[in-house]
Order: C-alpha cells, then structure tokens, then sequence
C-alpha cells in the first residue's frame, strides 16, 4: 500500500466550436496556477478523441486542499470564463480515495501482480 490522494476529481468538458482554443488557454492556466498550490497532487489536462473535448484528471491529499482550491485566484477565473465557453455542462465527478496501490511491475501481466 502507497500513500496518495484521498481525492481524485475527474471532469470531462466539451467545448463550443470555435472556442476550443480560448478553453485550452483557460485550462492551461488552471492548471498552472493548480501545481502550485500544496495540496494539489496532480492536475492534468487530458485532450480527448473530439476536437474540443477535454478531460481533467486532478488529485488532492485531502478535502480540504480541494475546498482551497475552489478560492484560488485562478479557479475563480476559471469559474467566470468557462461557461460561454461550453456546448454543454461539464461532467465532473469526485472520488473519495480509501486506500491506493502501486503496481509492483509497472505492465502488470495480471491483477495479481499489483502492490
């Protein structure tokens, strides 16, 4: 067993046509600004198969770095852009991590071979 986040957020965001670069701009600059801060553990933008389509993996040593980051100077600006910005409402869903594991080999050939 590894020490990792106790909260992971995935959020998926599909942009207006015509928007994607605006969105890209906004999001590079969430995450920036995310990387920085000390609860965050990971923060990734993720493009996803359609033009437009994103996907953000982030990770959190707890509640609390997440409820932070919902007041950081960037996030705010963040949450006043994007909406023109969207074709539709992004999908966001938090996760509560309990316990993580590190595959032991990094291909693991089958699930036994993890942590």
């Amino acid at each position: 067993m590894s020490t990792g986040p106790s909260i992971l957020v995935v959020a998926d965001l599909h942009a207006l046509a015509g928007a994607e670069h605006d969105l890209h701009v906004l999001l590079d600059d969430l995450a920036a600004g995310a990387w920085a801060e000390p609860g965050c553990m990971s923060f990734r933008v993720l493009e996803g198969a359609e033009p437009g389509e994103h996907v953000i993996l982030s990770s959190w040593i707890d509640e609390s770095a997440l409820t932070a980051h919902y007041g950081t100077p960037h996030y705010l600006r963040y949450r006043s852009a994007i909406t023109p910005l969207l074709a539709r409402p992004s999908d966001v869903v938090v996760h509560h991590v309990a316990d993580s594991v590190r595959a032991i080999d990094p291909n693991p050939p089958e699930p036994g071979r993890l942590g």
